[in-house]
């Protein structure tokens, strides 16, 4: 059985930094400034209760107070050309893992829009509908891997805090850093081992783990 590759999303295949700087580019467009603030206000705020990104629950949150916005807003995230966003050689990794291995996206998020982000991307379709996601991935690796079994798992992210928990509760997985995005430089948490490769892009993943 070919092992999995576990491919984390945001900042790993897709430049989730430079998507939201579009996206606050066209919500600020659209809606004006002062609505524009309070959407963000409240993306924070649905964040920080939920303990992870809700873009749905934040436009519900904002159809509360101004409803001809929010709708807006939601035609803004329908529409945004996330395929644009991918790194350099994303499709064309996954498209050469496919040739030794059984490539995974593995996600978190909300359950609404990141699975559409995904596919929007192109991303759903070049894994083959491999596609898992939950809002704290590292509470269900053991799921994961049962859903993808296989030998020395390998898992790939841009937050080394995901890859320790990896390595903590699947000490015979391979972990990848991959330093891209705005946690590119984030520690390892006190206590936790250090990833087992580093890689500068998502281009360099397949010559990385080819003798691993």
């Amino acid at each position: 059985m070919d092992r999995a590759v576990f491919l984390d999303v945001d900042n790993t295949l897709l430049d989730n930094d430079a998507a939201k700087v579009a996206l606050e580019e066209r919500v600020a467009l659209a809606v004006g400034p002062s609505v524009a603030r309070r959407f963000w206000e409240l993306y924070e705020l649905v964040r920080d209760a939920r303990e992870y990104v809700d873009l749905p629950a934040t436009v519900a949150r904002l159809a509360g107070e101004h409803a001809s916005d929010a709708a807006r807003i939601e035609r803004i995230l329908d529409e945004l050309p996330y395929g644009a966003f991918l790194y350099p050689g994303a499709l064309a990794t996954i498209e050469r893992l496919w040739r030794t291995s059984t490539p995974v996206i593995l996600s978190d998020g909300d359950p609404v829009f990141q699975p559409r982000k995904i596919r929007r991307a192109g991303l759903a379709a070049a894994v083959r509908g491999n596609v898992l996601i939950y809002v704290h991935k590292e509470q269900r690796l053991a799921d994961a891997t049962r859903r993808f079994p296989g030998p020395r798992p390998v898992f790939v992210d841009d937050k080394a805090r995901i890859l320790g928990h990896v390595e903590r509760q699947m000490p015979g997985a391979v972990t990848v850093h991959v330093r891209q995005g705005r946690y590119a430089n984030e520690p390892v948490d006190a206590g936790d081992p250090v990833p087992d490769l580093e890689i500068a892009t998502i281009a360099d993943l397949v010559s990385a783990i080819a003798t691993d």
